[in-house]
């Protein structure tokens, strides 16, 4: 006890012991479980398709460590190929090197910021061995971004809720300084939770591509939903030009222009004359246009600041041409026969926008047209529902009798014989194929 208590001295010292000790049990025993699946494969074969060639060792990085393990390579006969099996029971491609997991983790770590490298660094913290490096995580993340994703199901929809925005975002290395993205966030309501009021079944679409924007979300929501003719939309934007084309693209749609937006340029005009202001901002928290245009109205030109007329003219007719998108859209509801109980007011797109920005313009960053689309499309996935990778095929049959994981771990644990099992840490990271590795290695059994 007292060399124990010597060479662990204090809390933090045991914690990390053992942690490591604890990754070196699950690493043996995931090892073990993955060759007996494979000897079950080798059992359980068409084997009048499927002849042995080989058996290889591969290795993996995993939130254990490194894991090393053999599987059996396979002759398909019918298509000449050279498979492995248990890769593609597991769907997990056994070159890969990084586990689906420990990838998700580095990809989650990288969504949330605030860069690449920290997302490097708070892996080996918590592993203890560096793992993929910030470039490493970068192309696996765009990788990941690229693959298709399908709806689980598609929903009824009576109305949808669209908060439509642009994102900007700056290049490096571009004649062009920045690119804005045309972004879409799309919901079923509103539902409360505790205290708190979120958005049901939350859906994120990014525009890609140079089509026309209102086209490609048309198709996005017809993967998703089952939508037809009565479906009404209610769409809400900052009066950007490109928003309000929803209403020439379907068939019931309301735009209503976003509320936020109006009380900023409002304040920023009328700001200084409380009255006005004060009218101007009960009647838009209201939504009455008439009260507000009204209360626009009557600021005489001389009462804004000299620097600013010209802007103040341009936005009393930008508020002209959008009193009909100022009114509740409960009320055309309404008037159409549906039932409005749990609506709220059109509004929560600047909100969204802020957790995408959050990620790409936090710390002044530049990015790539494709990077800069991937971290976005990434984050989006992560706060959204109703959405899956696309599997790729299994070739392989998989087992033909359930395959019990306690089962297969019953004999994980080696029994013991004197002395004590342990592990040289640098046979078990990415530095095991240099020189000092090999040599090590090259000193198993003696």
């Amino acid at each position: 006890m007292q060399q124990f208590t010597t060479t662990i001295s204090t809390m933090k010292e045991l914690e990390q012991w053992m942690f490591r000790k604890m990754q070196d049990l699950f690493a043996a025993a995931m090892r073990t479980a993955l060759e007996k699946l494979d000897e079950i494969i080798l059992e359980q074969r068409d084997r009048e398709r499927y002849r042995v060639k080989a058996e290889r060792e591969t290795s993996v990085n995993t939130v254990f460590g490194n894991i090393r393990y053999k599987r059996r390579l396979y002759l398909d006969r019918q298509t000449g190929k050279h498979v492995y099996l248990l890769d593609q029971h597991m769907r997990f491609e056994g070159r890969g090197k990084v586990s689906p997991h420990l990838l998700e983790t580095a990809i989650a770590f990288a969504a949330e910021g605030p860069s690449y490298r920290d997302s490097a660094r708070r892996l080996e913290q918590l592993l203890g061995y560096p793992v993929l490096s910030h470039e490493a995580i970068r192309t696996q993340l765009i990788e990941q971004a690229g693959k298709p994703v399908k709806a689980t199901e598609k929903r009824p929809a009576k109305v949808l809720f669209v908060e439509a925005d642009g994102l900007y975002t700056k290049l490096q290395r571009r004649k062009r300084q920045g690119m804005e993205h045309a972004i879409a966030v799309v919901h079923e309501g509103w539902e409360q939770v505790g205290q708190r009021v979120r958005l049901r079944n939350k859906q994120h679409y990014l525009h890609r591509g140079n089509g026309d924007f209102w086209e490609g979300f048309g198709d996005f929501l017809a993967e998703r939903y089952e939508i037809d003719e009565d479906t009404w939309l209610v769409v809400g934007g900052d009066g950007a030009g490109w928003i309000g084309e929803c209403e020439s693209y379907f068939h019931r749609c309301i735009y209503a222009l976003d509320r936020f937006h109006v009380a900023r340029d409002l304040k920023r005009f009328v700001g200084h004359l409380p009255k006005v202001w004060k009218d101007a901002r009960q009647a838009l928290a209201r939504q009455e246009p008439a009260a507000l245009m009204a209360a626009v109205e009557r600021v005489a030109i001389e009462e804004i600041a000299p620097e600013k007329r010209d802007e103040w003219s341009a936005y009393k007719s930008f508020l002209r041409r959008h009193r009909e998108h100022l009114a509740d859209y409960r009320k055309r509801l309404e008037a159409k026969g549906i039932d409005t109980t749990g609506m709220r007011p059109m509004g929560s797109a600047e909100a969204q926008m802020r957790v995408l920005a959050k990620r790409t313009k936090r710390g002044g960053y530049s990015w790539s047209e494709r990077g800069s689309r991937a971290i976005l499309e990434t984050v989006m996935r992560r706060r959204q529902t109703g959405w899956k990778e696309e599997d790729g095929e299994r070739v392989g049959e998989p087992p033909q009798r359930v395959v019990s994981v306690r089962r297969l771990l019953h004999d994980a644990i080696q029994p013991a014989k004197g002395c004590m099992d342990g592990m040289i840490r640098l046979l078990r990271s990415q530095w095991q194929s240099r020189p000092t590795g090999m040599a090590l290695k090259g000193l198993r059994g003696f």
